[in-house]
């Protein structure tokens, strides 16, 4: 259930004029896009394919007055069920016997968010048409996305060419290889769904629930200055969006989490004091399109984890310095 856990791991701003999309028509049909994404009720089931991991989700997407509602639900593999509503994200595992509730992270999202995705980033990538073809039995307009330069993926759309509902997305890879791919088998638009959809049958009174908290927000403007870990180089574009210091490894060590983002991919820095017989990731791996890069500095281990090609997350890390701040 690889894809609806990684979906756990940005800020929407409106599309920026600036963008380097020299096709008109493109960029249309991408804003249709975003504002399709928020604004239908659609179910259907889609596949996502990643490397030789194959799944099938059954999705349940509500657009009305009270935001959105959205439920998916794994049809093979481990029984998996994630339900959002806006911004509060449930997880329910059934063979672990728990159900998590937290507010949705940055980084990758559901599928509704990526059309979002990609008017943020617009001014990094080139956006241009490409041609027409039929995804789940539904003509659709096909968008090429292309980024400018090597430290990001680009992307291949589909989109529903009636209600511009994103229908399929690949991910593409530096030498033109589809790393992974989104896409509805069938999919359904503007019929009412009744309220037992979006409710869970996997959860029970046997679990164990866990609900986190959100965080008060950080200033990252205000006390950027304050970091002993400085990032001495990021892709044009990317900026630090999140940062959390409460999380903790299995053997009890604090870990720092940073995400840097240029509105559609994202990459996090994983800061960790190394304690006694515990392994860690030293070089580089890669699952899929996501690529990670560890190192150790100043007795901590430091792991770059992003859906970005390796040379990203290892320029990167080997620009990560500390820098002791002083205390007055």
């Amino acid at each position: 259930m690889r894809f609806l856990l990684h979906l756990l791991v940005v800020t929407f701003v409106s599309f920026s004029a600036t963008a380097h999309a020299d096709d008109p028509e493109a960029m249309q049909i991408l804003e249709k896009m975003t504002s399709a994404a928020k604004t239908l009720t659609y179910e259907g089931v889609f596949n996502y394919q990643s490397g030789r991991n194959l799944q099938s989700i059954r999705i349940f997407h509500r657009a009305d007055e009270n935001g959105e509602l959205e439920r998916m639900i794994s049809l093979n593999g481990a029984a998996r069920e994630v339900i959002r509503n806006n911004d509060m994200v449930t997880c329910i595992n059934p063979d672990g016997k728990q159900v998590n509730i937290s507010r949705r992270p940055l980084g990758r999202g559901f599928p509704s968010d990526l059309p979002r995705r990609f008017s943020s980033a617009a001014p990094y990538y080139e956006v241009k048409m490409g041609g027409k073809s039929r995804i789940a039995g539904k003509e659709a307009y096909q968008l090429l996305i292309t980024p400018i330069d090597n430290y990001r993926y680009g992307y291949h759309l589909w989109v529903d060419a009636e209600t511009y509902l994103l229908l399929k997305s690949e991910l593409i890879g530096q030498d033109g290889d589809v790393l992974e791919t989104f896409s509805f088998s069938s999919v359904s638009t503007g019929e009412p769904i009744p309220d037992y959809k979006f409710k869970s049958l996997l959860a029970d009174d046997d679990m164990v629930w866990h609900k986190t908290e959100p965080e008060n927000p950080i200033d990252i403007d205000k006390h950027s200055h304050e970091f002993e870990w400085q990032v001495n180089w990021l892709p044009d574009g990317f900026a630090l969006v999140a940062l959390q210091t409460r999380l903790r490894a299995n053997n009890g060590a604090d870990v720092e989490q940073r995400v840097y983002s240029d509105g559609l991919s994202s990459v996090s820095v994983f800061i960790e004091k190394i304690r006694a017989k515990h392994n860690h990731l030293h070089g580089a791996s890669h699952v899929g399109g996501i690529n990670a890069f560890g190192t150790i500095m100043n007795a901590h281990f430091v792991t770059v984890v992003g859906e970005v090609p390796a040379v990203t997350v290892e320029k990167i890390g080997s620009a990560i310095a500390f820098t002791p701040v002083d205390q007055e």
